[in-house]
C-alpha cells in the first residue's frame, strides 16, 4: 500500500513538472501579448485560417503557439475565455484545430524511428498521420464557418510600435491578470492529476488495452499484424519495431505494414486520450469542455482514419 502511494506520488509530480510550467508560460504570455498590444500582429500570420473559421484573431496566436507548445497555446485559449474574449464553442473549436501543429511537430519523435527501421513505408505512414490532422481541421474550420458568427472585423494597426507603457509596466500588468486564471486553472489540474497517476499505476489503462486489441479481428489486418497492434499499445516504437521485423522477413508488404500501423494507431487512440484528458483537457480545459473537446477530437480523427483504412485497404487493394 505505501510503495503505491509513493509511486502514485512520484508519477503525479512527474506530469505536474511536465505540465504546470507550460500552463504558466501560456497564460502569462497570453496576458504579456495584451499587455503590449501586440496580439494581433502575431496573430494576423494566421488571420486566413481563423477569419475562414469565423474565430476571434485571439485563436490565431493560440495555434501559432501550438507549433511550440501545446498545452501552453491551450491554456492561451483557457485565459480568453476566462475574460469572455472568445466564446466556449469558439474555445472548443480552436483548440481541436490546435492540435494540428501537435500532430505536425511529432515528426521529431515519430521520423527518427520510423524512418530507420522502416524507410519509405514509415515515410509515407507518417505522411498519412499527416493527411489525417489536415484533413480533422479543415472539417473543423468548416464547422466553425458554419456555426459561429463571424467575429466584428479588426481594426487596422499601424506598423509602428504600439504606445504601451514600458516593458516593466507591460510584465507587472500581465503577472497580475495571470494571477487568478492560474490559481483556478491549479485548482482542477492537481486533484486530476494524481487521479489519472492512481489509475495508471493501478494498471487500468494496461487492462483496457488489453480489451481493445481484440478489436483488431474488425479490420482488414493479415493475422501477422496483430503481433504489431499489440506491441503499438505498449509504445509506437515496439509497434515500429515488430513491424521492421515481419517486413524484412518477408512475413507482410510495405502496404500491409502501413495499413497495420494505421489500424493500430486508431484502436490506441483511445487509450492515449484517456490518459491525455486527465493530464491535458481536463487539466486545462476542465471536466465539462476538456470531455467534450476530447471526444469530438478522438472520434472525429478515428473516423478520418477509418475512411482511409477503407480506402486503402479495399479502393487500392492493400489488405
Amino acid at each position: 500500500m505505501y510503495d503505491s502511494i509513493v509511486q502514485t506520488v512520484t508519477l503525479a509530480a512527474g506530469l505536474l513538472g511536465e505540465m504546470v510550467p507550460m500552463m504558466v508560460i501560456g497564460v502569462f504570455l497570453a496576458e504579456l501579448l495584451v499587455a503590449l498590444k501586440v496580439a494581433g500582429r502575431i496573430a494576423a500570420i494566421s488571420r486566413p485560417l481563423t477569419a475562414f473559421a469565423c474565430l476571434r484573431e485571439e485563436c490565431g496566436t493560440s495555434f501559432l503557439m501550438a507549433f511550440v507548445s501545446p498545452p501552453a497555446a491551450n491554456a492561451m485559449l483557457v485565459d480568453y475565455h476566462a475574460k469572455e474574449i472568445i466564446t466556449r464553442r469558439e474555445l472548443v473549436i480552436a483548440a481541436i484545430m490546435n492540435s494540428f501543429p501537435t500532430v505536425v511537430m511529432h515528426w521529431r519523435y515519430l521520423l527518427p524511428v520510423y524512418i530507420p527501421l522502416l524507410g519509405i513505408p514509415g515515410l509515407i505512414y507518417f505522411g498519412l498521420l499527416m493527411l489525417v490532422g489536415l484533413a480533422k481541421t479543415v472539417v473543423v474550420m468548416v464547422a466553425g464557418r458554419v456555426i459561429l458568427t463571424p467575429p466584428p472585423p479588426a481594426p487596422l494597426r499601424s506598423m509602428e510600435a504600439p504606445a504601451a507603457g514600458t516593458l516593466r509596466d507591460a510584465l507587472r500588468e500581465a503577472g497580475a491578470s495571470s494571477w487568478k486564471t492560474l490559481t483556478r486553472l491549479l485548482k482542477v489540474t492537481v486533484p486530476t492529476i494524481v487521479i489519472v497517476a492512481f489509475l495508471i499505476n493501478a494498471g487500468t489503462f494496461d487492462r483496457l488495452a488489453e480489451m481493445l486489441e481484440g478489436a483488431g479481428g474488425f479490420f482488414p489486418v493479415p493475422p501477422e499484424g496483430f503481433a504489431i497492434i499489440a506491441a503499438q499499445f505498449g509504445s509506437f516504437v515496439a509497434g515500429a519495431s515488430v513491424a521492421s521485423a515481419l517486413l524484412a522477413a518477408g512475413d507482410m508488404t510495405w502496404q500491409q505494414i502501413v495499413l497495420t500501423l494505421l489500424v493500430g494507431n486508431i484502436l490506441t487512440s483511445v487509450t492515449r486520450s484517456i490518459r491525455w484528458f486527465g493530464s491535458s483537457y481536463a487539466a486545462i480545459f476542465g471536466m465539462r469542455t476538456g470531455t467534450a473537446i476530447m471526444l469530438i477530437s478522438t472520434a472525429l480523427r478515428n473516423g478520418i482514419m477509418v475512411v482511409l483504412v477503407v480506402v486503402l485497404a479495399y479502393g487500392l487493394g492493400w489488405g
